[in-house]
């Protein structure tokens, strides 16, 4: 947490006048509040000045069409005769490409390098482990929903990493318990201001600096900020207002259009000064020299990225989200349909000729009403149409199809008709599906993949340290941070592989009671495995971090099942053409993942330590030797890390 902010308090106004405390700056304040205003000023400036980009419009402007093309905004009539309607393909076909990218099922691989760029291949597994389970304990997946929708109907997305405190009830005593979690949060991309527009989205860690702005209650206002100053100080910051700051300018963003009890908040943030700033309706909370690196650690970057959908150009931050790209032929679409329905309702109630002098009610159309003095003779169709032809439909249809293939397409939609889909058939349209889709897949691997690297420095930050305290042998010790995770793959079998983060190197005789646990578990059915990571070493390594993102679709979908058959029908016939068998704890397990069954057959128990060696004694050249870690299960910094 930053510091409080030490600088004094004078020039009390008179409360019977003002009803408020002022509050004076240093001189050093003074200097710095006038630099970062007039940077947040230039910000904001350069975003919401109109550009080609935008067609014509400001960031602000663009923001909010995408956001009403995204949810079909209906628009209001202008005049009573008009068509109220929004087709809403836009929004549908919108909603196809997130399933179908939620649907891929992206999951990062880490690679670890040590600084003479040898690859480090258990620790690396840890890694991938470690941020697979922080996703799952955040719920990634939730979040990703709205991450993603921001991406597809956005100029861009901007998420941010960050080390959170959770307050969760003990279960087994009264009161509370404290949780810190690594944690993604999406920041709308009209509450984010760059420093240089002109810097495309793959070097955003060259910002020279970013604000975040974001309007609250009090109540939220006063949990994030009231903490970082003095009473005094935290009293002058009143809602709905900006307090007097001597001489100096406080007015800024939306000054004068606040709520009665909302409060407005700057976050300024520059990681090449390695300056940090939060001004809260108008007033400084931090000291002037507090640094970005003391709130967000050291991660070689901003905390933060930023990705777009459809670059635009090489030198513009900014892109083209499927709304924009999309929003013409909606708007013809609209005006199309909206056209048919008239069309359609003069031919069921056409506009109508009278002689001079002679005026009828509409009533007189109205089933078994009685009109006299009238013939049919006195009226006069003044249309020639019957009404929606085909060949009008057929334009409908096509404007439609162009629709979808500005946006992108879904796997399944090839196959719509079929009763029966091979898996071979499958495949293709899923393969289809994903050229198709083109830069939206494109841009959620690269999202993925810096998201990905921010945890995995978070961790870095933030996990090597202690979580608690606890007594060990009447001895209060540190307590380092312990992941679990299930089905993972462990020699080609599901298991659990635990890790456990520690403030030493394991010994001998504790990687081989470690081990010896492995094999007692194992005898009792448990497939599970130990690593133990030394954490003071791993936090002063020297190393570089690459991701790969990789689609595993989850298992029990249709896809898995299909495959799942066409590889025993094919591995049955291999084996009566060779005779040799395939092996059935694999065979088992693929099938209980893709069916979501487990237990559905009886398994072999293990091998005991006893039997194992009883066998290697009687195996020719093998007498007197020790079993064989299947892999180095314990992994003490010798065999998962360099020396140092």
């Amino acid at each position: 947490m930053v510091k409080k902010s030490k600088s004094p308090l004078v020039n009390r106004e008179d409360k019977k006048s003002e009803g408020t405390i002022g509050y004076t700056m240093t001189p050093e304040e003074q200097v710095q509040y006038a630099r970062i205003v007039q940077r947040i000023s230039d910000a904001q400036t350069s975003r919401e000045t109109p550009r080609d980009e935008f067609d014509g419009m400001s960031f602000e402007q663009t923001y909010s069409a995408n956001k009403r093309a995204a949810m079909s905004y209906l628009q209001p009539k202008r005049n009573d005769n008009e068509v109220r309607i929004n087709t809403g393909v836009t929004e549908k076909r919108i909603e196809l490409v997130l399933n179908e990218i939620l649907a891929m099922n992206l999951e990062e691989e880490i690679e670890t390098f040590d600084k003479n760029d040898n690859f480090l291949d258990p620790l690396s597994q840890v890694f991938t482990d470690i941020v697979k389970r922080t996703e799952q304990i955040e719920m990634a997946r939730d979040k990703d929903i709205f991450i993603y929708q921001e991406l597809l109907t956005q100029p861009c997305v901007y998420v941010e990493e960050l080390w959170t405190k959770e307050e969760l009830r003990n279960s087994t005593k009264k009161g509370f318990r404290t949780r810190y979690k690594c944690e993604r949060n999406l920041i709308p991309a009209n509450q984010v201001y760059l420093g240089d527009i002109f810097l495309p989205d793959t070097k955003f860690n060259e910002q020279p600096y970013i604000v975040k702005y974001a309007r609250m209650n009090e109540y939220i206002a006063e949990t994030l900020f009231k903490d970082l100053v003095s009473k005094e100080k935290w009293e002058t910051i009143k809602p709905g207002k900006y307090q007097t700051l001597g001489n100096v300018n406080t007015t800024l963003y939306r000054d004068g259009s606040l709520d009665a009890n909302e409060i407005e908040a700057f976050w300024y943030m520059s990681y090449g000064d390695n300056e940090l700033q939060i001004i809260v309706n108008g007033v400084p909370m931090l000291e002037v020299g507090a640094k970005y690196t003391d709130e967000y650690g050291e991660l070689n970057g901003y905390h933060m990225t930023m990705v777009s959908l459809k670059p635009y150009f090489w030198n513009f931050a900014y892109g083209k989200p499927l709304t924009q790209s999309a929003k013409t032929l909606q708007a013809l679409d609209n005006e199309t349909i909206r056209n048919l329905i008239r069309k359609f309702r003069q031919a069921l109630e056409p506009p109508i000729g009278t002689p001079a002098g002679k005026m009828f009610s509409r009533d007189i159309w109205n089933p078994g009403s009685i009109t006299q003095g009238v013939g049919k003779n006195d009226f006069e169709r003044l249309i020639d149409h019957q009404g929606v032809t085909r060949s009008e439909l057929a334009m409908f249809d096509l404007i439609e199809k162009k629709t979808n293939e500005f946006i992108g397409t879904s796997q399944q939609e090839p196959l719509q008709g079929k009763t029966k889909v091979t898996a071979t058939e499958l495949r293709l349209a899923q393969q289809n599906a994903v050229k198709l889709l083109g830069l939206s897949v494109l841009a959620v691997m690269r999202l993925k993949e810096r998201l990905a690297l921010l945890r995995v420095k978070n961790i870095l930050v933030n996990y090597t340290k202690p979580v608690g305290k606890q007594m060990i042998n009447d001895r209060l010790t540190d307590v380092y941070a312990r992941f679990s995770i299930q089905d993972a793959d462990i020699d080609g079998q599901s298991g659990e592989r635990i890790i456990q983060f520690a403030d030493k190197t394991l010994n001998s005789t504790e990687t081989e009671t470690l081990y010896r646990r492995e094999q007692d578990l194992k005898s009792q059915g448990r497939n599970i495995e130990f690593k133990v990571v030394n954490a003071k070493i791993l936090r002063d390594l020297e190393l570089y971090f690459y991701v790969n993102v990789v689609s595993k679709p989850r298992e029990s979908n249709d896809l898995d099942k299909a495959l799942m058959t066409e590889m025993l029908n094919q591995g049955s016939m291999i084996t009566q053409m060779t005779g040799r068998q395939m092996k059935a704890n694999k065979v088992i397990n693929k099938f209980e993942r893709v069916y979501r069954e487990s237990d559905l057959f009886e398994k072999e128990a293990p091998q005991s330590l006893g039997q194992f060696q009883e066998e290697m004694a009687q195996t020719p050249g093998m007498s007197g030797m020790k079993p064989k870690m299947q892999r180095p299960s314990v992994n003490s910094m010798e065999s998962a890390m360099p020396k140092i």
